[in-house]
């Protein structure tokens, strides 16, 4: 596969597979909001999230799975996509 597609080459339905996945870890959460300034107990205080959430643990931020999922998607997009 080149190195990104060109709008014209994306198929509606078509599901593509990124390598390497990453596994997040409470740390790189942690870190992530240490990083952000993102101090909110849901992320960061076992205790409050076990008592006052239905996971029972610890929500990792929603903006850092969006980083993740878009350094993913490098390769598939690329600069030839954009604006399209």
């Amino acid at each position: 596969m080149q190195f990104g597609r060109y709008y014209e080459e994306f198929e509606v339905g078509a599901i593509y597979k990124h390598w390497p996945g990453k596994t997040v870890t409470e740390y790189d959460d942690h870190l992530f909001c240490l990083l952000t300034m993102n101090h909110h107990p849901l992320h960061m205080d076992v205790n409050y999230a076990e008592k006052t959430t239905d996971f029972g643990k610890n929500v990792v931020v929603g903006n850092y799975i969006y980083s993740l999922l878009l350094g993913m998607s490098v390769p598939d997009v690329s600069g030839k996509a954009i604006a399209n």
